[in-house]
């Protein structure tokens, strides 16, 4: 039977195709000509998740329905085949503008593309944003793991909603520094994970709406000059040097300003938290009709 080749088709033909394909298809049958058809073509995708781990990284395609459908997982190439291992079919494809070649594998609704160990980090850089191009949606969350993952690190995005990272070492200073600097976290930043005592960034690049540091040797960085430099609604911080000076510092510029935005905060510190005075404040007794009922 003959086929008809889709760009023959009427525009509006076109459209409800696509419209209708899931967005693993839509990848698959990417070209040149048919890439702007796509990027105009609206589609229930929201935004992409990614997750870093030493040896993989996924790519997540978060649809209207906050599922999380489809996955693009870039791996590290096998140079030598085990016993049990079995090779998959796999064809190159190129991203267009960065002239770079892709060896993919469309296997369940997932792609598989494979890479050396010296590049993989480059080449999901150029996936994000070739799918960021292409689709004109934002990264809305990222798990770090940075445990082992080969150095130079590169995170390959300029901005996310929220970032997530965890691990059991210390990042290397200038990584972390790296990622708290030059990537705009627009809501939420938690990090469990050490981080080193000496470690320092720029303060003023800590804009996040809720900031954790949750790991048990992860929390002396935090200087009574980061705790103030925080414009945080929710502040969740463990095992820091803090003392109750650097907290009433807080505190009461907190208090006497126009923030309206401040909600809570939870600080736990390895000092002795002695000097706390608030009597001067005039507290109110805790009172559960007062808070509302989402309130932490």
């Amino acid at each position: 039977m003959s086929t008809l080749p889709l760009l023959k088709l009427p525009v509006l033909c076109i459209n409800e195709i696509l419209i209708n394909m899931d967005i693993i298809s839509l990848l698959s049958l990417i070209s040149k000509r048919s890439k702007r058809l796509v990027r105009t073509t609206k589609t229930s995708l929201t935004g992409f998740n990614i997750k870093f781990y030493k040896d993989v990284t996924e790519v997540q395609f978060v649809t209207s329905e906050k599922k999380e459908e489809r996955s693009w997982f870039f791996k590290i190439e096998e140079k030598e085949s085990s016993g049990g291992q079995v090779m998959e079919m796999r064809y190159a494809w190129f991203v267009c503008f960065s002239k770079c070649p892709f060896f993919f594998s469309f296997k369940d609704d997932v792609i598989h593309s494979y890479h050396s160990a010296n590049d993989i980090q480059q080449s999901v850089k150029l996936g994000v944003e070739y799918l960021r191009d292409l689709f004109a949606k934002p990264i809305l969350e990222v798990f770090l793991f940075p445990d082992d993952i080969p150095y130079p690190f590169y995170i390959g995005f300029k901005e996310c909603n929220n970032l997530y990272m965890k691990g059991e070492k210390p990042m290397r200073n200038e990584d972390l520094k790296n990622v708290l600097e030059n990537v705009l976290i627009k809501s939420v930043c938690i990090i469990q994970l050490p981080i080193n005592a000496d470690f320092k960034c720029n303060n003023n690049a800590l804009k996040f709406n809720e900031f954790s540091s949750l790991s048990e040797a992860g929390g002396h960085w935090i200087t009574r000059e980061v705790l103030l430099s925080l414009k945080c609604s929710r502040i969740h911080l463990q095992h820091t040097l803090l003392d109750a000076h650097d907290f009433m510092a807080y505190f009461e510029r907190w208090y006497y300003s126009n923030d309206k935005q401040f909600e809570v905060m939870i600080l736990r510190t390895d000092k002795t938290f002695n000097g706390l005075r608030l009597d001067g404040f005039h507290p109110i007794p805790w009172d559960t009709q007062l808070r509302g009922q989402h309130f932490l």
